[in-house]
């Protein structure tokens, strides 16, 4: 049975609509911290950190209204006269700040009220404010300038007690995907992981520790949010990772500090070259510095956000990072800028072949092979999927395909050697991983393959050779 609810990390969503700019005097926030829970553990800081937030955005000028401990009743009717005062002028700007206990129910993201029934699956899901309805009443009730919302919703397990037959569990939240434009999100924790509630004796969590050091920064929001990310590394002993995903395309400059966001708005623009950082990115791209690279591809991104190959490439130095959810979060919006790209949705099959959810990357690879039939990559990836899930017959067929198109497709002589050996066909094993490390002699995973055939026919001196040369290359980088 596929996983039904799992913990749901920290969110920040921004809705960007028009191009003009407003004073304080229009920015609203509703401010929710629950931590005292009747049925479910209890959150030691949510309170604390909604307060301190809340003081914060009035500083600021927000017009604030600050919630502690609700039930779903009262938070449902709290949310619904927030959404119809973001509704009364167009111009109106909102903050959705939500410190407690959140889980993924079925695919939906919920925010747990006090009086949560966690007696099963169902009860859970109807007595819970679910993230989508959120969304919805920004976009079709509110329809408002500018909206963020964020979510420090993934301290720990709040089901751990639910009886087995209702549940099925899992650590963090994945990627969401297919997000709206002009939507940012950043997430507490990277997906799997879960957010620190604050050490002993600690007034907040170390997000919202770092969030209220940075709020009243000078800097447009998307600076605002790296900045955070590193204090949260920073006070977390880089245990936690906050990770984003999206970007403001209607405006220019906006940042959480109202008084900032005017002066900016009467200031020039200077405009730089998206290409030129792009070029940047690729000359360290082929240089294997994924740091420098990202660096680069990240301020094309700013300058240009439809920049669909900047995206592209940036999630594949991720991806050589193996940092896994932000390469999805960069392929997914660089699918959502070009749809029709089908290499695209090859490296989206591979984020899910890589974090083990091979059904879905099956049906990834799929429909690029359905765009794309004369794709060497596709089929060989689908190969190595089919490999993975110990179908060496299929395994061995999608390479075939994959090199018959492309002989010099080093990757398929690999798979297809690793399936024949798993055939014990130690014959044919060593023959297609010879001609991987022929047609590219920095394979390190070849090696490490062939070191294993090698053990098999009793060849110890050249299996000991090849693990030796796999280990040269990966302290290269291979």
């Amino acid at each position: 049975m596929r996983i039904s609810i799992k913990l749901l990390p920290l969110i920040v969503f921004l809705f960007i609509n028009v191009n003009a700019y407003v004073s304080a005097q229009n920015r609203f926030a509703l401010v929710i911290g629950n931590g005292n829970y009747n049925t479910i553990e209890k959150l030691t800081n949510p309170v604390n950190d909604a307060t301190d937030i809340a003081a914060k955005l009035r500083t600021l000028g927000y017009n604030v209204d600050l919630k502690l401990n609700v039930g779903n009743a009262e938070m449902n009717r709290a949310i619904n006269d927030y959404i119809q005062r973001l509704a009364q002028d167009k111009n109106n700007e909102g903050f959705f700040w939500f410190a407690g206990h959140g889980v993924q129910i079925d695919g939906e993201n919920y925010l747990l009220p006090v009086d949560v029934d966690h007696t099963d699956d169902v009860s859970a899901q109807f007595s819970s404010y679910p993230v989508n309805r959120l969304i919805a009443s920004f976009e079709r009730i509110a329809q408002n300038k500018v909206n963020v919302v964020v979510l420090d919703a993934c301290r720990n397990n709040p089901f751990r007690n639910m009886p087995a037959r209702n549940r099925s569990l899992s650590r963090g939240l994945s990627v969401l995907q297919n997000l709206p434009p002009d939507l940012f999100v950043i997430y507490s924790t990277t997906a799997g992981d879960v957010a620190a509630d604050g050490a002993a004796g600690s007034r907040n969590s170390p997000f919202t520790d770092a969030f209220i050091r940075n709020m009243e920064s000078n800097d447009d929001l998307a600076i605002v949010i790296r900045n955070i990310t590193r204090e949260t590394l920073r006070l977390t002993d880089n245990r936690q990772r906050p990770y984003q995903e999206g970007s403001i395309i209607s405006l220019d400059f906006y940042s959480l500090n109202p008084r900032r966001t005017t002066v900016a708005a009467t200031q020039p623009v200077q405009r730089e070259d998206a290409k030129v950082h792009y070029n940047r990115g690729i000359e360290f791209f082929n240089a294997r510095d994924w740091d420098r690279a990202i660096s680069e591809f990240t301020h094309a991104i700013n300058i240009n956000p439809s920049y669909m190959y900047a995206y592209w490439l940036r999630g594949v130095c991720y991806e050589q990072k193996k940092e896994w959810d932000q390469a999805l979060a960069d392929w997914t919006a660089a699918h959502r800028l070009d749809p029709n790209e089908s290499a695209l949705i090859e490296n989206i099959a591979i984020y899910y072949q890589n974090t083990g959810d091979l059904e879905r990357a099956l049906a990834q690879y799929n429909e690029a092979i359905r765009m794309s039939p004369d794709s060497a990559s596709a089929y060989q990836n689908r190969g190595d999927c089919y490999r993975v899930m110990g179908d060496n017959d299929r395994a061995i067929s999608d390479c075939d395909i994959a090199i018959k198109l492309n002989p010099n497709n080093e990757f398929a002589f690999g798979t297809r050697g690793v399936a024949y050996f798993n055939k014990h066909d130690n014959t044919r094993a060593l023959s297609d991983l010879n001609e991987a490390i022929r047609i590219n002699p920095n394979y390190r995973w070849a090696y490490d393959q062939r070191a294993l055939v090698f053990r098999a026919q009793g060849r110890n001196d050249l299996a000991n050779s090849d693990i030796a040369t796999a280990n040269r290359l990966r302290a290269a980088g291979y």
